[in-house]
């Protein structure tokens, strides 16, 4: 009986052995042996590059296949080279997702125990009635966002990083409205309506509505990478998040309301590193590196003015609050912590931010 032809995996090596089944692959991995995550994540997704020799055998428009090179006018020499650097899959995100819940749920229990709720100053009390679940609806829009640009990625690697943020952005979104209803017991009604309200006419939050709106305009997904987690989340997420989600809650004598802001940050820094390798991934490209830093610059001047809009009417929320925060210190950690990201994804000298922004 004539043997099987052997076959090669991508580093060229035989894929029969002591041990075939175990060491074939149809990627390089990374390391010496392929991670758990790329072996359920890596080669997914089909590619007429990798996959299908004939072309698509399906097309929505009866021109562009059911993936096409033209989704992004960024360019590499093979989109199956990046690496979320956390590994996150299906599992990991579950079990993530899961124990920040826990957090939450565990922070709101102890805060009964304790009687945390009654440290709450009146006067904050009616300013979260009034603004806690606006974020969530900035949250929603960056789902449906980002959701989309997933549609469209050219890579199973990227598919799995781009919809897991976005499962990120609806869980979180969830979150503020599960914990406006367990702030009722204590403080009474909380009602969606008032903080639709406030999203739709406040004027501290047109410019964060205004951009997440025009986010839906996008038709390139490398430039909604570009938009929402190299200008919109380093500066107006993080502002939202943490300085007015943890610090200004703190200032007011709330110690429960930062558990919501602690794990948006955490998320958060998960998405920044893998935005970090995704920009490096597109500016070091031999062929293509520097048409892509021509792009990517193109879109930073479209979209950080925009961004740095946002922030300038969010400083105009400090003066609503009971007890002020220091807006010029909360721009000062926010930019420092940015220009960390920018430097990391190889993009700080594209960006021009002034030091001192006022409302």
């Amino acid at each position: 009986m004539t043997p099987p032809p052997v076959k090669k995996v991508s580093d060229g090596t035989s894929s029969r052995g002591d041990d075939s089944e175990r060491t074939f692959n149809y990627f390089t991995p990374v390391k010496r042996r392929a991670s758990v995550y790329e072996d359920v994540t890596v080669d997914t997704q089909p590619s007429i590059h990798r996959h299908v020799e004939r072309g698509w055998q399906l097309s929505f428009d009866g021109v562009h296949g059911v993936w096409s090179d033209d989704s992004t006018r960024l360019e590499v020499a093979d989109w199956y080279d990046f690496r979320d650097p956390a590994g996150w899959w299906e599992r990991t995100f579950y079990q993530v997702g899961a124990q920040s819940e826990r957090s939450i749920d565990s922070a709101l229990r102890q805060a009964n125990v304790d009687g945390l709720f009654k440290d709450f100053d009146p006067d904050w009390v009616e300013f979260l009635r009034s603004n806690l679940q606006v974020p969530a609806f900035v949250q929603h829009g960056l789902w449906l966002a980002v959701a989309a640009s997933g549609r469209d990625t050219l890579s199973d690697t990227l598919t799995h990083a781009i919809v897991m943020q976005a499962g990120v952005k609806q869980r979180f979104a969830q979150s503020i409205v599960l914990y406006a209803l367990d702030l009722e017991p204590h403080f009474g009604g909380f009602p969606m309506d008032t903080a639709r309200q406030r999203w739709l006419d406040h004027p501290a939050w047109q410019p964060t509505r205004k951009y997440v709106e025009k986010l839906r305009t996008i038709v390139d997904w490398g430039q909604s990478i570009v938009a929402i987690n190299l200008c919109f989340e380093p500066l107006v997420g993080v502002l939202i998040s943490r300085e007015l989600g943890m610090r200004a809650a703190s200032a007011n004598g709330d110690t429960v309301t930062p558990a919501i802001g602690r794990v948006a940050q955490l998320e958060w820094q998960w998405v920044n590193e893998w935005t970090a390798d995704f920009a490096k991934l597109v500016l070091e490209d031999a062929e293509h590196g520097a048409r892509n830093r021509e792009l990517i610059a193109g879109w930073i001047a479209e979209w950080m003015p925009l961004a740095l809009e946002a922030v300038q009417a969010l400083a105009g929320m400090v003066d609503e609050l009971p007890v002020a925060i220091d807006f010029e210190r909360s721009w000062e950690r926010t930019l420092a912590d940015a220009r960390t990201i920018w430097e990391a994804a190889g993009i700080a000298d594209l960006v021009d931010i002034p030091e001192q922004v006022t409302a």
